[in-house]
């Protein structure tokens, strides 16, 4: 099964109008849309997920984008919340239990990813304040334990 995504990419390249169309979209029920929330904020980190579970996405501009064509099942919008966090946003009759193991997935390769992504940050962060790094180790919980001592 392939899946389209379209990001909604607000805080960029949207105008305040054009999102403020989308919120007022979203607070109107009639629409008849399901919305299910995410912890994820990264748009990179979020494309590199949604690659890793082997799905294509476009950016999209406009109030027309929260529109749902009718021959377009496989397709699902992501918005910026004022959180910053992204929002899922479904068709009503989207099958929401498959959808949301298909987000828990998708949050956990973005979880990998952010963490990645830190790791890289700090080992480049301790280098450049001296740091030397002593050990590494990889715990059970897959969590990362890092000993530097200090380059003086």
């Amino acid at each position: 099964m392939s899946l389209e995504i379209v990001l909604i990419p607000v805080a960029i390249a949207l105008t305040k109008e054009i999102a403020e169309g989308i919120s007022r979209k979203l607070e109107n029920r009639e629409n008849n849309l399901l919305i299910l929330e995410t912890r994820m904020k990264d748009e990179a980190l979020l494309k590199q997920a949604l690659e890793d579970w082997d799905c294509s996405f476009r950016t999209a501009e406009g109030v027309e984008a929260v529109k749902f064509a009718s021959t377009v099942t496989n397709e699902v919008i992501f918005t910026i919340n004022e959180t910053g966090c992204y929002t899922l946003i479904l068709p009503e009759t989207a099958d929401q239990g498959a959808y949301e193991e298909w987000i828990a997935n998708v949050e956990q390769s973005y979880t990998r990813l952010l963490q990645q992504k830190v790791y890289q940050n700090l080992v480049e962060k301790a280098r450049s304040q001296g740091l030397i790094l002593e050990q590494e180790e990889r715990l059970r919980d897959r969590s990362i334990q890092l000993t530097y001592i200090l380059n003086r």
